[in-house]
């Protein structure tokens, strides 16, 4: 019986390819995320209820901080001080939305207002396309960043409603900060970028309570760092 010289090369092939399969997976390892932080507070839950910080996450918000400082950072490589802050930061964002979430409620077009926190993150890091950079760096998914920037939303409500009112800027307020301070905005008009001025100008408010609101909270949290990178 003569053989079908093409259905020999077929099995031939199919056999080279699953002698390989495995040779090919060892070649090409994934990059497991770690565990950076364990954190927690009467806020979220008490010590039986930690919350943790991944280490992609503490290098995406410590990268977040550099470039809003206008820093070139080297993946992996970052100042001490931009991871700690970076951590602060989240620890009071979440212990803040967290005191939000227990109102019962979620701030009106909440998806909406995390877009608007996305183009106002993105303006202080230097434009999308920089923000982008950063998440495919740090392996950050969309995802995960809207889920931040949820909480950020969520955060700054409650700063506003039970803390000190951040969202209510008077026109001449306005004026004066972009006359005044150092931000994004810096060369272009009042009028040709007053909206996405005042969520600037909104966030470095929320920034500014969320500080005084950690230094105030600090000796009822409880923050473990896992991972050395985070020190």
């Amino acid at each position: 019986m003569k053989r079908d010289p093409r259905a020999w090369i077929a099995r031939f092939v199919l056999a080279a390819l699953v002698a390989a399969a495995p040779m090919a997976a060892r070649a090409a390892p994934v990059e497991v995320d770690s565990i950076a932080v364990r954190w927690s507070s009467p806020e979220t839950g008490s010590p039986s209820r930690p919350r943790f910080i991944t280490r992609r996450e503490v290098a995406f918000l410590a990268r977040l901080e550099g470039l809003a400082e206008g820093l070139k950072l080297t993946p992996g490589e970052y100042p001490e001080r931009l991871v700690r802050t970076a951590i602060e930061r989240h620890v009071a964002r979440s212990m803040l939305a967290a005191l939000w979430i227990q109102r019962g409620t979620e701030p009106p077009d909440l998806p909406k207002l995390a877009t608007v926190a996305r183009a106002e993150m993105a303006a202080r890091v230097g434009g999308a396309a920089r923000l982008e950079e950063a998440m495919k760096l740090e392996g950050i998914s969309n995802d995960e960043l809207d889920l931040m920037l949820r909480a950020r939303v969520r955060a700054g409500f409650h700063v506003d409603r039970a803390i000190t009112p951040i969202f209510r800027a008077t026109e001449e307020s306005l004026r004066e900060a972009h006359r005044a301070a150092l931000h994004p905005f810096r060369g272009q008009k009042f009028e040709d970028c007053r909206d996405a001025f005042r969520d600037w100008y909104i966030v470095e408010r929320q920034r500014a309570a969320e500080t005084e609101f950690f230094q105030g909270a600090r000796a009822r949290v409880r923050i473990v760092y896992l991972d050395e990178r985070a020190r």
